[in-house]
């Protein structure tokens, strides 16, 4: 399975993941779902490599556009596990609420997300309260 992307784009707690999907639909591109599933190891594009209990979703919309690049987003939080995520399907309803499925979408999509925190043996030391 082909990979676009030279390096993975990596997204750590609370920013927010940006994907953007080009779309073409004739009654117009509405909601879209662009489904990613954790990998289990890096690297490992199998369906055995895929988490089935770790999807996140980022959803977006064309907003009735015959042709358009649907930027589909997902703020990271705390209950996001770190590791890669693979774009396992793109979930795309038209303005008539009729939805296509496009499934394991080639080339590939690959994100990152990490936890840093795990990596900061810094503790923050609470020094007093400021003057207003």
């Amino acid at each position: 399975m082909p990979v676009n992307q030279t390096e993975i784009e990596t997204y750590t707690i609370d920013e927010t993941i940006r994907v953007p999907v080009l779309l073409r639909d004739e009654e117009g591109v509405g909601h879209v779902r662009a489904v990613f599933r954790r990998l289990r190891r890096p690297g490992n594009l199998g369906p055995r490599g895929l988490d089935p209990d770790d999807t996140l979703e980022l959803r977006g919309n064309g907003r009735g556009q015959k042709q358009t690049t649907v930027e589909t987003t997902l703020k990271v939080r705390d209950e996001h596990e770190p590791g890669d995520y693979l774009c396992v399907a793109i979930q795309a309803y038209d303005s008539g609420g009729n939805m296509a499925m496009i499934k394991n979408p080639t080339p590939a999509r690959i994100f990152r997300i990490v936890d840093l925190g795990k990596k900061d043996d810094r503790k923050t030391e609470f020094l007093g309260w400021g003057e207003g």
